[in-house]
């Protein structure tokens, strides 16, 4: 599954209003009898095989409860999932991309799921913590992991050897020296021929803002309320970037996230920060190349991760409530976790699945930094608008020389502020 989908705006909801308490099926209470809940995802990957194999696996497990799963692209999921919910015909259960849940959340669609943590369904204490905080929206839990990542540091090997470099850096120093040593030549426009890296800034997964994080900065504090991104060390750690990215040019600008994949799959790039869906095409690619976690910087070593949330329609109460959770807990126990990772290549939800369970050795490495992975702007109702419109156009600005990273990021702050204020 392709994790950089553009997912279609959600101006709909501010119309939703009062219809969104029809949201969802109804409610089935009659216990003796078989229990269906509609299930809605986008899963049409190469995860497909792996979630339609765990669900119908479900099925036979539990005779008395039936999930019923209509896979769709994910474009065509968030153009029908509001008109159904609005219309009372909507999902009991829906999988969306975790940073589109808070908005469902806020109009009263989906329901808190805390019951499946609190009856012991589902052991919180074994889940990785980011899985978990990605699911959160005003403090109670309307999302429990589908999936789960966090974004690492690929690099070429074979361009690390030909620059003499042993190893993955494992500090922002290190780091700086091997991008500069990796950035050669000059290619059309007189650009590099080679970049030391590329990251997407746009309609991708985000990456600078683990380059804040590392300088001690960000972009929307843990409480969800505090702006960051101006902080003193939002723009030290920007101006450190901007400068090598305009000076010494070891990053091009302004690339999408399907541009940066080029870049590395045709060997143009040593370093790329990004999740596990890369790895099939590097291999199509033949690039030989490894993995090892984000740089420390010089606060913290930290990276994002990325999570698909079930959730569950308001209206599915009683058995169908109840029958949801028994498949949500399914879906994290250990074993389905362990064939879900061995099948699509995806780290488990869980921290208790070490590397002798896990078949390929690039999931392994992705499961070991998993822990150290946190959700970008959890629980953040204009999440989108605050992406699109105000993070990423501020950061490419910086980065295309059209602003100083100081007065950019205090403009920009200031609108997440306007934003924050007004949710």
């Amino acid at each position: 599954m392709d994790l950089r989908r553009k997912l279609v705006a959600l101006a709909a909801l501010a119309a939703l209003g009062a219809a969104s308490a029809c949201g969802g099926s109804g409610s089935s209470d009659k216990t003796d009898e078989t229990v269906t809940l509609s299930f809605w995802n986008g899963f049409t990957g190469g995860d497909r095989p792996g979630v339609e194999h765990l669900v119908s696996e479900f099925n036979t497990a539990h005779p008395k409860i039936h999930v019923n799963m209509q896979i769709m692209p994910w474009d065509v999921f968030y153009q029908k999932l509001l008109p159904a919910y609005g219309a009372g015909k909507g999902p009991d259960m829906t999988a969306m991309s975790a940073n589109q849940v808070a908005q469902y959340a806020s109009k009263r669609v989906f329901q808190p799921l805390d019951d499946a943590f609190s009856a012991g369904l589902i052991d919180k204490s074994k889940i990785v913590p980011g899985a978990v905080q990605a699911g959160l929206y005003a403090g109670k839990q309307y999302g429990l992991p589908a999936n789960f990542t966090p974004l690492l540091l690929y690099y070429n090997k074979k361009l690390f050897k030909q620059a003499g470099i042993a190893a993955p850096p494992a500090t922002w120093d290190e780091w700086i020296a091997d991008l500069k040593k990796l950035t050669k030549g000059k290619g059309p426009g007189g650009k590099p021929a080679q970049y030391g890296l590329t990251m997407g800034t746009h309609e991708t997964v985000e990456g600078i803002p683990i380059l804040l994080a590392g300088q001690g900065g960000g972009v929307i504090a843990a409480d969800g309320k505090t702006v960051t991104l101006d902080s003193p060390q939002s723009i030290q750690a920007m101006t450190t970037w901007t400068d090598l990215i305009r000076n010494d040019h070891v990053m091009p600008v302004g690339t999408s996230g399907a541009d940066a994949d080029k870049l590395m799959q045709a060997g143009d790039a040593a370093m790329e920060i990004n999740g596990p869906w890369l790895t099939s095409s590097l291999d199509s690619s033949k690039i030989d190349y490894g993995l090892a976690m984000v740089p420390a910087g010089p606060a913290a070593q930290t990276t994002l991760d990325d999570s698909v949330q079930f959730s569950l329609g308001s209206r599915a109460t009683g058995a169908k409530k109840k029958a949801a959770e028994e498949f949500f807990s399914y879906w994290n126990s250990r074993d389905s976790q362990i064939y879900f990772a061995n099948t699509t290549g995806f780290p488990p939800t869980r921290t208790d699945i070490g590397a002798t369970d896990l078949k390929n050795p690039n999931v392994a490495v992705f499961s070991q930094f998993s822990p150290k992975a946190v959700p970008f702007l959890p629980g953040q109702i204009k999440f989108a608008q605050m992406q699109n419109e105000v993070i990423d156009p501020s950061f490419e600005k910086i980065l295309n020389g059209k602003g100083d990273p100081a007065s950019v990021l205090k403009q920009s702050a200031g609108q997440l502020r306007s934003l924050l204020s007004g949710s």
